[in-house]
């Protein structure tokens, strides 16, 4: 018996069709058809997060790993250098007695008073350890935390202004010994809290926010203006060599590792040209125009004109999307035509 078997792949199923063939290899009837239904590797509904990824847990973990072995790194190669330039006592006992000083005073004392050696040692360990945010990204996803992130840093900013601290540290100094306030709102760790409530719709909604937030500019600012105050009055502890080589170490955060594009599917001894590639930007426009069709009174497909296929990809050129909306207006179309690619979930085309 002659037979064919069709098979349609997608992304969580495999469909499949076993077809009778007569003896001109024609199709003539369907012996038997099925299908297998696999996991997406995703949440499922009524586990909290729907449609999160199954690693996402861990992932955060493996990050907070890194987190952790790069501050502890940190704090010794910070605790080597200070002890190089002779900030603080080789003696681990010795060190370990520095911890009973108060960072914070001394990060406010610093700024017009002479401080010891070891206690200039003690504010600086202390910064390296809370050393405030800094981004590596160019831009910034709209589902996280980062709208409370940039609320908190403004509000920071303000409140160094409205209490005249010249930095953060005298910020936090005059925070934490403010005895007219409750000791609730004397605190200067960066608390992230997560605050449900019911909108004006009776939607129930998240309200997220930070206690106070701190980023790498205003570290960077108080170390310059802690340096220079020492410096005056002692210029050879603190030296042009010292101050660049705590700088770095305080302040030194790693560029992202460039993600590579990877082989081409086709040809896998060639690399596939990045997504972000004039060329390759190019292709994928030419390549959606050319799959879009105008849908008539009886949804058949119309295809486009050459003129109005030049016309979509030129304003696709020259902007990040298109709606359909747009698209019609381009073409001196009804409101009432449809096109084949337009349905609920997609109103828009991605341009360049």
């Amino acid at each position: 018996m002659n037979y064919r078997l069709a098979l349609d792949l997608g992304s969580t199923s495999l469909g499949w069709a076993l077809i009778r063939l007569n003896d001109k290899f024609k199709p003539n009837a369907i012996i038997k058809t099925g299908v297998r239904i696999f996991s997406d590797g995703r949440e499922p509904a009524g586990k909290g997060q729907i449609g999160t990824s199954l690693a996402a847990v861990r992932r955060e973990k493996r990050a907070m790993r890194r987190r952790r072995d790069r501050l502890l790194r940190r704090k010794e190669r910070m605790a080597d250098k200070l002890v190089a330039y002779g900030f603080f006592p080789a003696d681990m006992q010795a060190r370990k007695a520095l911890e009973l000083l108060n960072p914070y005073e001394l990060r406010a004392k610093g700024l017009t008073q002479a401080l010891k050696p070891e206690e200039f040692g003690r504010t600086l360990f202390h910064i390296n350890q809370r050393r405030g945010f800094q981004s590596n990204r160019k831009t910034d996803k709209k589902d996280n935390d980062t709208g409370a992130m940039k609320v908190a840093l403004s509000a920071m900013r303000k409140d160094l202004k409205t209490t005249n601290s010249a930095t953060v540290g005298e910020y936090l100094y005059k925070k934490f010994t403010d005895t007219t306030k409750k000791p609730e709102e004397r605190k200067v760790r960066a608390r992230y809290r997560e605050t449900p409530y019911v909108n004006e719709e009776g939607k129930n909604r998240v309200n997220k926010s930070y206690d106070l937030y701190i980023d790498r500019k205003m570290i960077a600012d108080e170390f310059d203006a802690l340096w220079k105050a020492q410096q005056g009055f002692n210029p050879q502890l603190f030296h042009e060599t010292a101050r660049f080589d705590l700088r770095d170490t305080l302040l030194f955060q790693r560029k992202l590792k460039p993600v590579k594009p990877g082989r081409c599917t086709l040809l896998p001894h060639e690399v596939r040209a990045p997504l972000a590639l004039p060329s390759t930007q190019r292709f994928r426009i030419y390549q959606e125009v050319n799959h879009l069709y105008i849908l008539g009174s009886q949804l058949e497909k119309i295809p486009l004109t050459l003129d109005q296929r030049d016309e979509i990809v030129a304003a696709l050129e020259t902007n990040a999307k298109r709606s359909f909306d747009q698209i019609r207006k381009l073409l001196g179309l009804s409101g009432a035509v449809q096109f084949n690619l337009e349905d609920a979930k997609r109103t828009e085309i991605k341009g360049n």
